[in-house]
C-alpha cells in the first residue's frame, strides 16, 4: 500500500513540477524578453536625443554672437533645446523604471527556480532516490574536438570559453585574444574576454580599444540597440580618440540597419565634426552624408 501510494504521490508531484511551473516560468521568461526589448529601445532614444542635442547646441555656438542676434527663430530654437532636454528627462525617467521593473522580473523568476529546486529535492528524498550528475560540456554538445568544430557536429562558433589560465594577464593581450575569437565568429567568447578587460584594467592606454570592440561584439550579433549603447559609452568615455570616431560611424550603420535614416545621419555627421574631422571614419562618413 505504502508503495503504490508513493507511487501516485510521485507521478502527481512530478506532473505539477513539469506543467505549471514551466508555464509559469515560460510567461515569466517571455515577460523579462519584453522589458529587456524595451530598456534597449529607451536607450536608443536617449543616446539619439543627446546626440540631437549636442549638434543643436554647438550649431548655435557656431553662428557667433552678431549671426544670433540676426536670427529671427531663435526663440524657436531654444524652445528646440528646452524640448529635447525635457524628452531626455522624461526618457530617463522610463528608462530607470525599466530597469527597475526588469530586476524585480528577474527576481521573481530566480525564486521560482529556487522553489522549484526545493520541491524537487524534497520529491527525491521522499521517494528516496539520487538526483542525476550534472550534463557535463560534453553532454550539452559544447566540448571543442579536432577539426574545429563540436562534439555534436555543430558549428564551430560554438565552443566552450577559455579556461582562466588561457587569458593573458595584460590588457593588450585579452584585447588580442577577443579579436581573434571576433575574427572567428565566437561574439559572445570575445565578449567575456572583453569585460574581464574591462573590469581588470580601468585606466590603461587600450581602454578606448576594448570599450570599442566590446561594443562591435553585438554589432557583429546585428543587436543593434546594445551595440549603439556601447558605442556611445566610448564616446562618452573616450572623447577625442580615434576609436571614439569610429563609434559615430558605427551607430549610423546601426541607426541605418533599423531603418532610421534620419538618426543614421546625425551620427554620420558626428565622425566628421570637432576632433574627427580629419580622421579615417570620418572620410567614410562623408560618403554616407
Amino acid at each position: 500500500m505504502r508503495v503504490l501510494f508513493s507511487a501516485l504521490l510521485a507521478a502527481s508531484l512530478v506532473g505539477v513540477a513539469q506543467a505549471a511551473p514551466a508555464t509559469a516560468s515560460s510567461e515569466v521568461a517571455r515577460q523579462l524578453s519584453t522589458a529587456q526589448l524595451r530598456v534597449a529601445d529607451v536607450e536608443t532614444q536617449v543616446v539619439q536625443t543627446e546626440v540631437q542635442l549636442k549638434q543643436l547646441q554647438e550649431w548655435v555656438s557656431n553662428q557667433g554672437r552678431s549671426e544670433a542676434d540676426r536670427l529671427e527663430n531663435l526663440d524657436q530654437v531654444n524652445a528646440e533645446v528646452a524640448r529635447l532636454r525635457g524628452s531626455m528627462e522624461v526618457l530617463q525617467f522610463q528608462l530607470t523604471e525599466l530597469n527597475q521593473a526588469l530586476e524585480d522580473q528577474q527576481l521573481s523568476l530566480e525564486k521560482r527556480q529556487l522553489y522549484d529546486e526545493m520541491r524537487l529535492t524534497q520529491i527525491e528524498a521522499f521517494l528516496a532516490v539520487q538526483p542525476p550528475p550534472p550534463p557535463t560540456a560534453a553532454d550539452l554538445g559544447l566540448e571543442p574536438v579536432a577539426g574545429g568544430g563540436t562534439s555534436d557536429g555543430g558549428d564551430a562558433g560554438v565552443v566552450a570559453p577559455p579556461a582562466p589560465e588561457d587569458i593573458p594577464e595584460d590588457a593588450e593581450g585579452k584585447l588580442e585574444l577577443a579579436i581573434g575569437h571576433m575574427e572567428a565568429g565566437r561574439q559572445a567568447v570575445a565578449r567575456a574576454i572583453l569585460n574581464a578587460a574591462v573590469d581588470a584594467h580601468v585606466g590603461s592606454k587600450e581602454m578606448a580599444e576594448i570599450r570599442y570592440r566590446l561594443a562591435e561584439t553585438w554589432f557583429n550579433e546585428k543587436k543593434w540597440a546594445p551595440a549603439v549603447s556601447g558605442f556611445n559609452k566610448v564616446i562618452n568615455n573616450h572623447a577625442g580618440s580615434e576609436w571614439s570616431c569610429w563609434s559615430y560611424y558605427r551607430q549610423g550603420e546601426a541607426f541605418e540597419a533599423m531603418g532610421k535614416p534620419d538618426g543614421a545621419k546625425a551620427f554620420y555627421a558626428g565622425a566628421t565634426e570637432g576632433s574627427c574631422r580629419n580622421s579615417d571614419a570620418a572620410d567614410k562618413a562623408k560618403a554616407k552624408l
